[in-house]
């Protein structure tokens, strides 16, 4: 913003630029010198809570006969699953379905707590995966299994062969290249709900936005928070979807006998 633009902003909407918008504080304890972030661990705890709740339920209402409406639902996610499975990486990856599923279930459940964000300082229940340590985390469980799975196929001479190829001169490439994927597989979900609070946080800071006596940011902010609020929902469930699929497509290098 140029100084002009940053002075007639400032004069027209003095308390709004005064406001203080912050996102990505949280709430910690130290414990035997090692920093926790309390508010991820408690929101991540609920979302495994839900993730167990749900599978038990759908256990418990499995039936062989005519399948409820949440065990058909339940079925298609995990018949959509297998068939990216099987489509990319063959009957050998039939132990990568669970697995995927699992995260997209829980990635969704989790981003989808930002419908219950308000754009306060500190969210009572904010998404755990806007908190970059709970997709590292995340990551490290997709990275090391698919490193795992690699090796099984290749063989040990062939997992390092693997890094040389096509050409030798391409080793530190190659190598560059499988340390970054655990870190764009994570900082791609944690930017993107990152900035969902952001926008929150924003659009709470409207409600100083005042013209005479007339509370023009409060009525934004009722206008605005839903839309956006349906707008984040869409984004939670493509990032669940995208991490679940990049997670595949990680199995599907590792597993594949040609480079």
């Amino acid at each position: 913003m140029s100084a002009t633009a940053s002075a007639v902003a400032g004069h027209a909407f003095p308390h709004l630029l005064a406001a203080s918008i912050t996102v990505g504080d949280h709430v910690q304890t130290k414990v035997g010198g090692l920093t926790f972030n309390v508010d991820t661990i408690w929101a991540t705890g609920v979302a495994m809570v839900i993730v167990i709740g749900l599978g038990l339920l759908v256990r418990s209402r499995a039936s062989a006969g005519v399948p409820g409406k949440l065990q058909l639902l339940w079925e298609m996610g995990v018949e959509a699953v297998r068939n990216q499975v099987e489509g990319s990486i063959g009957p050998r990856g039939a132990a990568v379905v669970p697995l995927a599923l699992t995260l997209f279930i829980f990635i969704l459940i989790a981003d989808w707590f930002s419908v219950f964000g308000t754009g306060a300082h500190y969210e009572w229940l904010a998404p755990p995966t806007g908190d970059i340590n709970l997709p590292l985390a995340m990551a490290i469980v997709v990275i090391i299994p698919v490193h795992i799975a690699s090796v099984r196929v290749r063989g040990a001479r062939g997992y390092v062969r693997h890094y040389f190829q096509p050409y030798k001169v391409l080793m530190p490439v190659n190598l560059i290249e499988e340390i970054a994927k655990p870190i764009t597989l994570s900082l791609r979900l944690f930017g993107n709900l990152l900035s969902g609070g952001l926008m929150l946080a924003l659009i709470a800071a409207l409600g100083v936005w005042t013209l005479g006596h007339v509370p023009i940011g409060n009525i934004a902010d009722v206008l605005l928070n839903p839309v956006w609020k349906l707008f984040d929902l869409l984004i939670g469930a493509i990032q669940a979807f995208i991490f679940a699929l990049l997670a595949i497509l990680y199995f599907d290098t590792a597993m594949s006998d040609a480079h």
